[in-house]
């Protein structure tokens, strides 16, 4: 990622947006919250992203700070990066839990369908968190391997979804971690590919993609046997 400068292009790119009122005193998390606000816009944004990589001096604009101000909360591009990738896992994994709480009367399958359509619409509606977190085709912002603390914990709730499929009496034809792994690998891959091959290969509905996915998991278990 380039040094931070103040290219006429990225002063262009931000002429319009309007200079943001000083916080009052006490309210630093508030601007904390701004310039993680700031960057996830930026990163989200595919033709404001296409000329340059992104500065520090490009999201205190963006978020309309002054530099000295984000430094006070961030000590560079790195550390700024982790603070939006943590933020960004804990939304989806508080989206994926609010879709699994709405689900709960239904079967185990509905839950995994529900976690599953929750995921990616995290990933339309916030294409700059999702970017940041999974290093998705962007390599603008200087960013650590992705928190193994986060990702695990995101993988437990893919976990505990297909464990809850064996209380409908299915006995799936992969162990459950293996069946975890093939449904978020599925549905991470299928957003993947919407950016390059949709215009080539109409690839439908994502979350009617989910929905078939999920019944083809269940529909390759077999009924488990009776205990004797």
């Amino acid at each position: 990622m380039r040094a931070d400068d103040d290219s006429s292009s990225m002063e262009d790119s931000s002429a319009t947006r309007a200079p943001r009122e000083r916080n009052p005193r006490g309210q630093g998390d508030r601007l904390r919250d701004e310039v993680i606000a700031a960057l996830v816009r930026l990163v989200g944004d595919d033709e404001r992203m296409r000329p340059l990589p992104l500065s520090l001096r490009e999201v205190a604009r963006e978020a309309g700070v002054t530099a000295p101000a984000l430094y006070r909360h961030f000590a560079d591009k790195e550390e700024l990066g982790r603070a939006v990738e943590a933020d960004g896992f804990e939304r989806l994994i508080e989206a994926m839990d609010v879709a699994a709480e709405a689900a709960a009367s239904g079967p185990p399958s509905a839950r995994l369908i529900a976690q599953a359509q929750a995921y990616c619409r995290f990933a339309l509606e916030n294409k700059g968190y999702y970017r940041m977190m999974f290093k998705a085709g962007f390599t603008h912002v200087a960013s650590p391997p992705t928190d193994p603390h986060l990702a695990a914990e995101l993988a437990e709730r893919w976990r505990t979804a297909v464990v809850r499929l064996r209380e409908q009496d299915i006995e799936l034809s992969q162990s459950p971690e293996q069946a975890a792994m093939f449904i978020w690998a599925s549905v991470h891959g299928r957003l993947a590919l919407a950016s390059t091959v949709e215009s080539v290969w109409a690839l439908g509905d994502v979350h009617d993609y989910v929905e078939k996915l999920v019944e083809s998991l269940v529909k390759v278990g077999l009924p488990r046997h009776p205990a004797t």
